[in-house]
């Protein structure tokens, strides 16, 4: 099996958080269920223990905190939808475009041939390029990020008289 590279790995937190929102959803909706569930008799009364008072009230608070948690989900996606956007609006717009398209949009490699009237093989070629100059972009960021925070820690040494400023 092959091993995924960093900007693959880093592209497929998209569908990743897709799918957990989508089960923390259908998740949420049986706890609507059971919240909503009441036994009835045979002549159509509407029968409730304490006990079922109590399931339904613990099933309506775990609604609440599973909402809570898809709605920070949802605003990381964005958050990261937004930041990935960026960094391959860095690429050619031919690798942009199939990145968006396949990691953005969702689509597959023959859709994505499809819609540049090319083939699934060339869809997969551009995909792979794409990872290739994501990575070295990837590779940038990082550095500079590392970079930055020896200065942050340089600049506090010398703050705290810890090193001379020079």
């Amino acid at each position: 099996m092959r091993k995924k590279n960093k900007a693959q790995e880093y592209l497929e937190q998209i569908p990743k958080l897709n799918f957990m929102i989508e089960n923390k959803m259908a998740e949420a909706q049986q706890w609507r269920d059971v919240s909503l569930g009441v036994t009835t008799n045979t002549e159509g009364e509407r029968v409730q223990s304490s006990g079922n008072q109590q399931k339904m009230a613990d099933a309506i608070n775990r609604v609440i905190d599973l909402q809570t948690e898809i709605n920070s989900m949802i605003d990381r996606l964005i958050n990261l939808k937004q930041q990935i956007i960026r960094n391959i609006e860095q690429l050619s717009a031919t690798e942009y475009d199939v990145l968006h398209k396949r990691y953005i949009q969702g689509m597959t490699f023959d859709e994505i041939g499809a819609a540049k009237h090319k083939s699934k093989s060339w869809a997969t070629t551009v995909h792979g390029r794409a990872l290739q100059n994501l990575n070295m972009i990837l590779d940038e960021r990082e550095k500079a990020e590392a970079q930055e925070e020896l200065e942050a820690i340089k600049e506090r040494l010398r703050r705290y008289g810890i090193i001379p400023n020079v």
